[in-house]
Parts: structure tokens; sequence; C-alpha cells
């Protein structure tokens, strides 16, 4: 079916087995989906190489690296299987040199349809997830291919067997308008959750150098040379080119990487046109379920946040050694001397079961926040440091799972519109995490001690970038129900040991804002973290 006229060139593809099988490009733990664009370029790229390099392929490819806008992407939710390690056969080794470190290793056996090729077995995972829906389409609205470049990706796409592993079979197709839905992943630098590889120009002459077809075949060609003991004049030839020009053993492996990423987002819904004023955080939050891999206990509640946000921020700190100094800093918290920053910096909102009659306020998942206004790379490379971290050890709770939040209809809590009252905002917010006091509390009298906290939390609110509030009111348990009474938190601790106070509070604004509207002295440990309340939770 071709497209010509229409103003769109679309790609569907139909995961044959219901799953899909490739990873992520920074770990081979975690599936990739939905599937990188540059990945799907590789392998129509893939199908081009193999199958005689037709010139009008190589045309039609040309024009979609060259395409300035990413496509849009419908593709249904995934569910990542349990990461199982296997014993595989590597590459064929007809060539067998003995590891200097273990003196007992004895050659591998000999393959019996062809004596001499010995053949060993390494330790792989191979990431896969099952998939909702085994469609997924990609389109570029606005894209006008013409006929014969309609025809040769038309044909191209019935070549192309697979997506990522070579078990992740596929059927792919240029897909028509009328089989297109609503996208469900579009292009969206500033509030991205995701980033995906792209293919830009110039990427199919990269891939035609990593190919690399002459090399490997000349390599396989002396090799096959070095194995014969019918010409030894010929062998002593081959293993003598074999030595000088692959000195390393063979021909080298070149891996592909494209290094082009965009960020995606859910689409807008339709009533964000306007947007309330917001705090100096990104009123997107990048939302993390926690799940129970091991340990006594089947649920955590939010007095673990405390020690959860602590592990959590550890398991990151782990993870910026190959990034950039500014967004280490922005990770980390602190400057190249080891000071705390004073401008803002990533921030956890414990995500807890909370405001509804059943709620028992155990922990659901964390969101993660960002500044507001963070250049696009920096916002990209602190996205890639994090999504790294996907276990925590907490000790005696046991061992965590972390993951994304693929799910079209999340719970209720796991949204991040639901924290943030994002874009319309709310003039009513209660803690859900106490408050902790920047100082020490010296009033003595009751009502003037409230009214000292009261004073230090609109202060907080001014810090963060909010209006002064109308209204503060302390008080010792949360207006959400579900949410423990402040006593039962941990405290903060300060550095030399003493503990700081905290209580929970009620914020009053005289216009809705947005969040994430997090407070006090331990902001950015998950203390402090507030949630709008719904009309039925706002007291008369």
């Amino acid at each position: 079916m071709t497209q010509a006229g229409s103003a769109m060139l679309a790609f569907g593809i139909r995961y044959l087995n219901g799953f899909v099988a490739a990873s992520e490009p920074d770990s081979h733990e975690r599936p990739e989906w939905p599937p990188h664009p540059g990945r799907v370029f590789m392998a129509l790229a893939a199908a081009h190489f193999e199958t005689g390099a037709h010139p009008s392929e190589r045309e039609a490819l040309g024009f979609i690296e060259k395409l300035e806008s990413a496509p849009l992407i419908c593709a249904g939710e995934a569910s990542a299987r349990e990461l199982v390690t296997h014993f595989v056969p590597v590459n064929d080794r007809a060539i067998w040199t003995k590891d200097p470190s273990k003196p007992k290793q004895k050659p591998p056996p000999s393959l019996q349809s062809a004596p001499g090729i010995m053949r060993v077995r390494n330790e792989r995972t191979f990431a896969r997830a099952w998939l909702d829906d085994d469609v997924v389409y990609l389109w570029w609205p606005g894209a006008q291919p013409s006929d014969a470049a309609c025809s040769a990706l038309s044909t191209l796409c019935r070549k192309v067997t697979r997506i990522g592993h070579s078990v992740s079979l596929v059927q792919m197709w240029l897909a028509s308008p009328d089989e297109l839905g609503e996208p469900r992943w579009v292009p969206e630098r500033d509030r991205a959750e995701i980033h995906l590889r792209m293919a830009g120009p110039g990427t199919l002459e990269y891939l035609e150098q990593c190919f690399n077809r002459t090399d490997i075949e000349r390599w396989g060609e002396l090799v096959a040379g070095a194995s014969d003991d019918a010409d030894k004049k010929a062998q002593t030839v081959a293993k003598k080119r074999l030595k000088e020009d692959y000195p390393e053993g063979r021909s080298l492996r070149r891996r592909p990487e494209l290094r082009i990423f965009e960020g995606y987002a859910r689409p807008h819904a339709a009533d964000e046109s306007a947007t309330a004023p917001g705090t100096v955080f990104c009123p997107h939050l990048i939302v993390r379920s926690i799940e129970r891999e091991s340990g006594p206990y089947r649920e955590l509640d939010l007095l673990c946040a405390p020690q959860v946000v602590q592990r959590w921020r550890a398991a990151i700190l782990t993870q910026i050694n190959d990034v950039r100094e500014p967004v280490r800093r922005l990770l980390s918290g602190h400057d190249d001397e080891g000071l705390p920053l004073k401008d803002p910096h990533l921030a956890f909102v414990p995500l807890g079961f909370v405001g509804h009659p059943h709620a028992d306020g155990h922990l659901l998942g964390m969101g993660l926040v960002l500044p507001d206004g963070l250049p696009p790379e920096d916002r990209r490379h602190a996205l890639r440091a994090m999504a790294r971290v996907d276990r925590l050890l907490l000790g005696r709770l046991g061992t965590w799972r972390i993951s994304g939040v693929d799910a079209t209809q999340p719970p209720w809590n796991l949204r991040s519109n639901v924290w943030t009252a994002h874009p319309r905002g709310a003039t009513h917010w209660s803690t859900v995490t106490p408050i902790a006091f920047d100082r020490h509390p010296k009033e003595k009298n009751r009502s003037s001690y409230q009214r000292e906290i009261a004073g230090m939390i609109a202060q907080a609110a001014l810090q963060v970038g909010l209006p002064a509030p109308r209204d503060v009111i302390v008080t010792s348990v949360s207006a959400h129900l579900g949410v423990p009474p402040a006593h039962a938190f941990p405290r903060l601790q300060r550095k030399d040991g003493s503990q700081r106070r905290h209580a929970h509070a009620i914020l009053v604004f005289d216009r809705a804002v947005c969040g994430p509207i997090v407070l006090g002295a331990g902001r950015y440990r998950g203390y402090g973290a507030c949630r709008p309340l719904s009309d039925g939770e706002i007291a008369p």
C-alpha cells in the first residue's frame, strides 16, 4: 500500500511472538519499549544490506534519515519478563587459544558436523517484555515520500524479519492512515519522560561502515584457508595474513551506536492549554513504581520513605561517574567542593496510597523531581543515569524492584498530575510527609509557637517559587486519608546528629498553584511533600 499524496509516512509492526526481545542501549537487563525509531531504521538498513542493497531502497532510506521531525508512536503496554540467564553458543572459533590464567583449561568440543570448528557456551541474558498489543505504529505526519520511495519502502518492509534479537520476529508493512489511532508517545523535549534513539542524516552511511562486509568476508576466507590442510602453502600464507592483518584474532567488531536522542512524553490532555503558576521544580514528575523482589514485607509504608529516599539517592550517585559535571551536580546536590547546592536540584516525592477512603498509606513508588527549565541535554543525561537504578537493597526491608510506569491508566497515586495539579493548579494543599523545620522554634507559648512554625512554612513556600500562602494550618495529622501522623515519621538528622522537628500542614493559596510542592529543610530528601486536596477533602 502506498502513501503518496497522503502527506504521511507510517510503518506498522506486528510482533509475531507476542513479545519483544531487545535491550536498552545502556542496560542489557531492561527491555527496550516502545521500539526506538533508530532501531527500526537499523532493521530496515540491515534488510537492505543483506538483500542486495538495491539503489531505490537506499534512496528511500535516505529520505527517512533526512526527515526533520521525530515520528509519533502508538505502542501498547509491555510487561518486562523475569530476567533469565542462558548459556548459549557464541561465535564459532576455528582457532582455539588457551587462556594463560587457566592452566587446566581444556579445548572446547568441536562440532560433529564440522570437525575442527569448536564451539563454547557463554553466559548471556536477553531482556524481553510481553506485549498487551502486538502491533505498533510509527508515523511522520507531513512526510511526503515519492511513489518510488513508497514502493521501495514497501518492498523493504517485507524483508524485515526481526527488530532487536533474532527471536524478536516481526511483520512490517507500510501502514495506511486509516490504521492509525491516537499516538501514545509524542516528541516532547521539555517534559520528556523517555528518550529514544533516532536516525539522523548520515546514519545509513555510518551503518554501512559498521556492516564492514568486505573486511568480514576477507577474514572468513583467510580463516577457512588457515584451517585447510589440503594446501599447506596456501595455509601458511593464510596464517601469515591473519597474523599481520588481524592482530586481535578476528575482524573488528563494529557495533553501531546511534547517538541522536529525542525526548518523548505522553500527549497533552485537551485542557492543558492554561497553566497555573508553579514552583522552581518541573511540574512533570518522573514516576517510578516500587515492588517487592524479596524480603519479609509485602509492602512498604510511608514511614519507610526517608530510608528509601536515602538508598535511592545513594544508588543514583553510583551511576554518575560518566555524566557531565552539571548533571553530576544536579543529581548529587553538591558542588565541586562538596558543598550543598543553593540552586534547585534532584528531589524526591514519596508516592503513597493516600486520599482515598480505603487508603492505607503504603508506598507505591517515588516521584523524581528535576528543576524546571533544565536544558534538554542535561535532562536527558539525568534521566539516563536515574534509569540505570532498577533495584534497591534496603537491608532488613529486603530487595525492591524499581520500574517505570508505562501503563496508559496507571494507579491514581502514580499519576504525576495527581501530585502536581498540573496544569490547572489547586488552592488547597496538605502534606503527605511532614515538613522538617529549617530552624528550631524558639517560642514557648503554644499559640506563638504555632505562628512561628506557620511563618517558617510560608517562608519555605516562597523559597520554592510559590506565592505567599493565605493561610498555613500547622497540625499533627495530615488532611489526606491514609497518611500517618507526624510523630510516627523518623526525624531528619542534622550533620551534628541532632534531629529536626517536623509537622504536617495545610496550605491555602489565594489562587491556584501547581506542584510539585516540597517544603522545608528535607525537601530534597522526601520530607515536606504536599499533595493537592480534592473538593471532598477540603474542610468546610
